[in-house]
């Protein structure tokens, strides 16, 4: 099992828990870490820690980042630092989290494992309207290259 701390500015994490919530239901091993507009570096450290504490030695965990360079990833790494269990992902967004919240119980995956699985997985979520629907559409025996007038 692998826990999964989604962190953002704001309420982000919040926002993000709550949707993934609505679609997936609840989950247990997510937490939310928000940054407040007022709190600096160290306090975040403090609720991560806080967080990190609660779980058992050596348990896999995973920080879902909002943006790469934010005080929200400055933090995690500075926790992460040395630790092999622990990964940070930056870039998180709705479809990454109901991805990784799906993987999070798979058997034998390492939270360095999920990241890099979530960072190919990602590709495949940013799609344009106009490109997709240019797609052609091939009924099950109809070959490209039969002529279909």
């Amino acid at each position: 099992m692998i826990e999964i701390i989604v962190a953002g500015h704001g309420k982000f994490a919040a926002g993000m828990a709550e949707a993934a919530g609505m679609i997936y239901g609840d989950h247990p091993n997510l937490t939310a870490i928000s940054f407040a507009n007022k709190e600096g570096i160290e306090d975040l450290k403090n609720h991560y820690y806080q967080k990190l504490k609660s779980f058992l030695p050596q348990t896999e965990v995973l920080f879902l980042i909002d943006i790469f360079g934010g005080s929200p990833y400055n933090a995690a790494i500075q926790l992460a630092y040395g630790h092999k269990n622990i990964e940070v992902l930056t870039g998180v967004n709705l479809p990454i989290l109901l991805e990784a919240l799906n993987l999070q119980h798979k058997q034998n995956l390492t939270a360095a494992q999920l990241a890099f699985h979530l960072k190919n997985y990602s590709q495949k979520g940013l799609r344009m309207f106009s490109e997709e629907i240019r797609k052609p559409v091939f009924k099950e025996n109809i070959k490209p290259e039969d002529d279909l007038s």
